[in-house]
């Protein structure tokens, strides 16, 4: 695979829910846990997608439909066609100790990263956010890793909070090395906020999300203001030292057209 669009042929669908399905494609690629491809409906549109697992044979993304896109994208099946190009950006760095912490649709990148960790026989602690048990996609696989403490928002599944809010707990029982994070925006600024607490600061690995057109570099979409950083090159994985000057933390990201709304 590279930056060139190629069709691959879905082999498998995996649903978790009508809305929130993982898709395997019949290639080997070499890639990095935290990295993404970006995904080609023909007539549709192209999106960016984390990895959420490289196996010997197949690769997979889970989509969640929260738009146009992503819904037409539950109507694929398997022996379909999908264009796929990448993978592309800087992924998670491995490290023995991790604590990994997701949020939602976020908690698919990390399975990569869990999977890599354990491949490299390194020690982690995984915890799990949802909203609810719905949307808790691998339920079955997660529930059964004793590194893994899944939370929900309303108690429907694991213990009832907030990923953020059970780090200061595990902190207290096993001191926290390192963080790598991967979910929604105000919950990664949370997670950075809980790591600078500290002296010296926890380092912190945390994946981000912005509208991507070219995955290059070249558009400047997807930068980040304050830095320059592009999310689709120095990114979508940025460290803590990466991420100061950053100005924009839960502001409006830009549109398709590079403008911020209003």
């Amino acid at each position: 695979m590279s930056e060139y669009m190629q069709t691959y042929q879905v082999k498998r669908v995996l649903t978790h829910n009508p809305g929130l399905k993982s898709f395997r494609f019949d290639r080997v690629i070499e890639a990095e846990p935290g990295q993404f491809l970006l995904a080609w409906l023909p007539g549709v549109d192209e999106k960016p997608f984390a990895l959420s697992g490289v196996f010997e044979h197949e690769i997979e993304i889970t989509v969640k439909a929260v738009g146009p896109f992503t819904s037409q994208f539950m109507n694929v099946q398997p022996g379909d066609w999908v264009g796929l190009r990448g993978p592309f950006g800087n992924g998670f760095q491995p490290i023995e100790g991790m604590v990994l912490v997701g949020g939602g649709i976020g908690n698919a990148p990390l399975r990569y990263l869990a999977q890599r960790l354990r491949e490299e026989k390194l020690d982690f602690r995984w915890v799990i956010g949802v909203k609810t048990a719905e949307d808790l996609a691998f339920r079955d696989e997660l529930e059964s890793m004793p590194e893994c403490m899944i939370v929900s928002e309303d108690g429907s599944i694991g213990k009832k909070g907030r990923a953020v809010d059970v780090l200061a707990a595990m902190h207290d029982s096993e001191p926290i090395i390192v963080l790598a994070a991967s979910g929604p925006e105000a919950m990664l600024l949370a997670v950075h906020g809980f790591a600078n607490t500290f002296s010296p600061d926890i380092p912190v690995q945390l994946s981000f999300e912005r509208y991507m057109k070219c995955a290059v570099g070249l558009c400047g979409q997807c930068c980040l203001d304050g830095t320059g950083l592009r999310i689709c090159v120095e990114g979508p994985v940025l460290s803590g030292h990466q991420l100061q000057g950053v100005t924009e933390w839960g502001r409006p990201h830009r549109g398709p057209s590079g403008r911020r709304p209003r």
